[in-house]
């Protein structure tokens, strides 16, 4: 059965009280729960940080597109992707690490939307703090404090509107020409974010600043709003074209890019390859997570968000 390792090993540079010594226990305690998870992740954990390997790894698929794809959860509207081949959306990742422009059909968002409305989320993805989201605002009360996120956990997979986007027929083709190979689904989740004030460390382990994800040698997710997203909802952010050009120095790093700020980030790429991310609800997006990337604070309203992710190869632990 399938497990999620829960890392946090990026700590912001301007926390002075971490001697050398915790972080390298730290490091090796990360190191063993890997190597007892499964030692084929640790590898790869190593080795994808690298383009020339990702890319590698990738050019040696042989994924043949079916002829015809004429099912999917998604609808043709402006911008939205069914008016472009999965190809050519496949192609438009490569090139710039995110595609923008899937638009969700109205049964699927709203299916979404009540099982939303209807089955307990977790405050700070914590298994032992249930709730359901209308009684946010008196739960945040009886726990003392405002809340930064909450998941579903693994209870997503029960809904059925769920299960019609992870199968979906154009989604798959899309991951499989991407990736060169057949897509092997690895998770999901469904979360809100809340506006509340946020620490730098709870921006790192709520991913609130830039990051690669290295999951398998190749990954893409795609994400769906399912609420409104706008400047003040937390969008997403993607710094254009950093899953193909990055530095060797931050390569080396791997997820630890997440520990650099990320204005540092930006100047190092170029803000004019800062992309912000927003649209109604059922806008949907596609990015090799390799490419820096992050969620944003909401600072208005609440932002409810569908990711699934695919690779190339399935393990037992993934980072989350």
């Amino acid at each position: 059965m399938l497990t999620h390792f829960r890392q946090l090993p990026f700590v912001p540079k301007k926390v002075p009280s971490v001697s050398l010594v915790e972080q390298l226990t730290k490091k090796i305690q990360s190191i063993l729960r890997l190597l007892r998870g499964d030692p084929r992740f640790l590898v790869m954990s190593w080795l994808a940080r690298f383009i020339a390997v990702r890319e590698w790894v990738a050019d040696r698929g042989r994924y043949q597109s079916p002829a015809v794809i004429d099912a999917t959860v998604t609808h043709p509207s402006a911008g939205a992707c069914p008016l472009e081949s999965s190809g050519q959306v496949a192609k438009f990742i490569q090139t710039h690490g995110y595609y923008v422009g899937f638009s969700l059909q109205d049964s699927i968002l709203q299916d979404l939307l009540t099982f939303a409305e209807t089955t307990p989320c977790y405050a700070n993805r914590d298994s032992s703090l249930p709730f359901y989201i209308k009684n946010k605002d008196q739960f945040e009360q009886a726990l003392g404090a405002p809340l930064l996120v909450a998941g579903y956990l693994d209870t997503h997979e029960t809904c059925d509107a769920y299960q019609k986007l992870k199968t979906d027929p154009y989604l798959l083709d899309v991951a499989s020409q991407y990736l060169n190979h057949s897509a092997v689904y690895m998770r999901g989740e469904l979360a809100w974010g809340f506006p509340a004030p946020n620490t730098q460390a709870e921006k790192v382990k709520t991913a609130r600043v830039f990051h690669c994800d290295i999951n398998d040698f190749k990954t893409i997710k795609f994400f769906f709003y399912l609420t409104d997203v706008g400047e003040g909802e937390g969008p997403h952010v993607y710094i254009k074209g950093t899953h193909r050009n990055r530095r060797l120095g931050h390569q080396w790093i791997g997820q630890g890019c997440a520990s650099i700020d990320d204005e540092a980030l930006v100047e190092t790429y170029g803000r004019d390859r800062v992309h912000v991310v927003t649209g109604p609800a059922g806008l949907g997006f596609a990015g090799d997570p390799y490419c820096l990337h992050k969620g944003t604070v909401p600072h208005d309203q609440s932002r409810l968000l569908l990711q699934l992710e695919f690779g190339i190869y399935p393990y037992r632990i993934w980072y989350f």
